[in-house]
């Protein structure tokens, strides 16, 4: 393969965009749904707890599709290459179910068919999110050879990341307080603020998954290219590369952790802050302005103490500051020590950003030495069968805490709770960890 240049690499990279544009807005799901019981005007389409669970089945049956997308698209053969289909025929399922999930067609009081119809949709929308981010994810080890531009292209992908999430956090929670109870916005009416930004996010999920395939050519399939593994055996040896599971086990445990956070967030507003949901939308924007500023900066800590040590002390920097979130309630000035969390939230942020993209393609490559075989998009999908889940456990936990203790601005436990939770597991995220036998 040629080397990428400066366009084909921008191009390629700016699907993590598409790919992360639509992660603010879902992590508010439980908030459409079961808004707090104090919020003027909020009508409950389903019980906290339920949400949690409905949402937890869609990522459980997901997990399951991750190594089967992986498996074929490394066996798949057609004109337009191995991964190049699955993103093609994949983002017009994935928009439209992502709709769906914004637009319930169920009002108050049906909770049954509300909760069938959040069900189903979400399980659509995450097995289709799986059959086009899988195959594209595992282009990077293919079309960057090379651990210089593999860590480039991540920094890029990383830096669109960082431009989606950010934008949506500042835009999501203000426009949400704006169109509280509905509003009219260019002649059409909305009753709720997700829906005008659910259209929005969608549009630009189509075109930028697109883009992103746009300029790729793949590796050219070669008559002597070793045979393809069948689904059981690619699973086993995946599960025998010595450092897949250390890799993969820690980041589990530590993402259901970093989950219980991003679910608690939209509630932080009006029932901790005493402000409005656009202030948790801003704090949760400004991790990621912080970890976009400090990019530079995880370059020259991977130079000085190595890619394992940085993501490492990521890890546990990370934890220390999710056990420090109830410390919001206590102070004087809550937004401010809040904001204050958040930006400090950025540097082991961006770490874990960029190296657990080049963690994995190492350990792709390590996989290629001791068996011969290309298999990137089954490690993509051995990995997501299992983050997937703690992506579903994660809300799961922290609607369970809001309905056992609380979430609303009388009885706000259940919210606080969910940082000393999440430090507990990234903690054990990070113990984990130090079995890893890659440098």
């Amino acid at each position: 393969m040629s080397p990428l240049g400066r366009a084909r690499s921008l191009a390629y990279a700016s699907g993590s965009l598409a790919v992360d544009v639509v992660g603010p807005i879902l992590a508010w799901i439980p908030y459409l749904y079961a808004p707090p019981a104090d919020l003027p005007g909020a009508a409950a389409l389903l019980p906290a707890a339920s949400v949690g669970v409905l949402l937890f089945v869609g990522r459980f049956v997901d997990g399951f599709a991750e190594p089967i997308v992986g498996w074929a698209s490394d066996r798949a053969d057609t004109r337009w290459g191995r991964r190049l289909p699955f993103v093609l025929f994949g983002t017009p399922v994935l928009v439209a179910s992502f709709l769906g999930l914004f637009f319930p067609p169920f009002g108050p009081g049906q909770s049954l068919a509300t909760g069938v119809w959040l069900a189903v949709v979400n399980t659509i929308f995450w097995c289709a999110f799986t059959a086009v981010v899988a195959p594209y994810l595992a282009l990077l080890p293919e079309i960057a050879t090379t651990s210089e531009e593999r860590t480039r292209v991540s920094t890029w992908m990383t830096a669109f990341s960082i431009v989606a999430i950010v934008g949506g956090n500042l835009v999501l929670g203000a426009v949400v307080a704006e169109f509280q109870g509905g509003r009219a916005w260019l002649g059409v009416h909305f009753d709720n603020g997700f829906e005008p930004q659910a259209l929005g996010i969608a549009a630009l999920a189509f075109f930028f998954f697109y883009l992103s395939v746009a300029f790729v050519r793949e590796r050219p399939r070669a008559d002597g290219d070793p045979p393809h593994l069948s689904l059981r055996a690619a699973v086993r040896e995946s599960l025998r590369n010595p450092a897949f599971l250390p890799l993969v086990i820690p980041l589990s445990v530590f993402l259901i952790g970093v989950n219980v956070v991003v679910t608690a967030v939209p509630y932080l507003g009006r029932a901790v802050l005493h402000a409005s949901e656009a202030e948790a939308g801003y704090g949760a924007a400004a991790v990621y302005v912080s970890a976009g500023l400090s990019l530079p900066l995880v370059g020259r800590a991977t130079a000085h103490w190595g890619k394992k040590a940085t993501y490492a002390g990521a890890l546990l920097g990370i934890s220390a500051l999710f056990a420090a979130i109830p410390l919001v309630a206590v102070s004087p000035h809550p937004t401010a020590t809040y904001l204050a969390l958040m930006i400090a939230l950025g540097l082991p942020v961006g770490a874990l950003l960029v190296l657990g993209k080049v963690l994995i393609a190492d350990v792709i490559d390590a996989d290629y030495e001791r068996t011969g075989l290309r298999r990137e998009a089954m490690y993509f999908g051995m990995q997501g069968l299992m983050t997937k889940v703690s992506f579903g456990v994660g809300p799961l936990v922290a609607t369970q805490l809001f309905d056992r203790f609380g979430n609303t601005a009388e009885h706000p436990l259940g919210i606080l709770l969910c940082g000393p939770v999440a430090a507990a597991l990234g903690v054990l995220g990070w113990l984990a960890f130090r079995r890893y036998p890659l440098p």
